[in-house]
This record gives structure tokens, C-alpha cells and sequence, in this order.
């Protein structure tokens, strides 16, 4: 099973990026590396994301929108595959292992 980095953009989402870094780090795929992007937020989501300690890695620029953090975090990305997800969003338990069965199951592309 390859690794997998998991992006995440986020801006002011102290009110729900508990959840989403909830979501990544209980997947049933075990090797997955969390990048939060904080894109110049001013609330208390770096100390919300900061409280999940060594298993996210935090990285902060300065506004400049969703697409400039999820640049930044592809640079930083060690993983075999990318995975995106957004400080709103919930994943399922199985979301990646599903996803990267999906993946290996598909014929190779010519």
C-alpha cells in the first residue's frame, strides 16, 4: 500500500478543522501524512490544528487563497499519493483505503 499525504487548505475554519484533522488521522489506511495549510487565518485554527501535536504538519503562509495552500502543501508532500481534503470536510473511516483499492484495480492507462 503506498503512502499517502493528505492536503489541507484552511482559512478562520477554528469552528470545524477539529473534525477534519479527526477525520484524516483515524483512516483505516495506515500510512498517511497530514499537511495543514494555513492560509493566513486570524482565529484559532493553528492552535486547534497544533493540538493534534507531531501527527500534522503545519505549515502557514499569508493569505492568499485555497489554491496557493494547496500548492504549498504539494511541495511539501512525501507521500506516493495525494489526497485532498478541506478544513470543512469529513472523511470516512475507509475513504483512503477505498480510494487507493479504486486506484490499483484500474487498468493502466495508455
Amino acid at each position: 500500500m503506498p503512502a499517502v499525504s493528505v492536503i489541507m487548505p484552511t482559512y478562520n475554519a477554528g469552528a470545524r478543522i477539529g473534525v477534519a484533522i479527526g477525520s484524516v488521522l483515524t483512516q483505516t489506511h495506515p500510512d498517511v501524512e497530514l499537511i495543514v495549510i494555513d492560509d493566513g487565518s486570524t482565529d484559532d485554527t493553528i492552535s486547534i490544528a497544533r493540538g493534534f501535536g507531531d501527527r500534522v504538519t503545519i505549515l502557514q503562509q499569508a493569505n492568499a487563497g485555497p489554491n496557493a495552500a494547496r500548492n504549498t502543501g504539494l511541495r511539501h508532500a512525501s507521500g506516493d499519493v495525494v489526497a485532498l481534503c478541506d478544513s470543512d470536510d469529513v472523511l470516512l473511516p475507509n475513504y483512503l483505503a477505498e480510494a487507493l483499492a479504486v486506484m490499483s484495480a484500474a487498468p493502466p492507462r495508455t
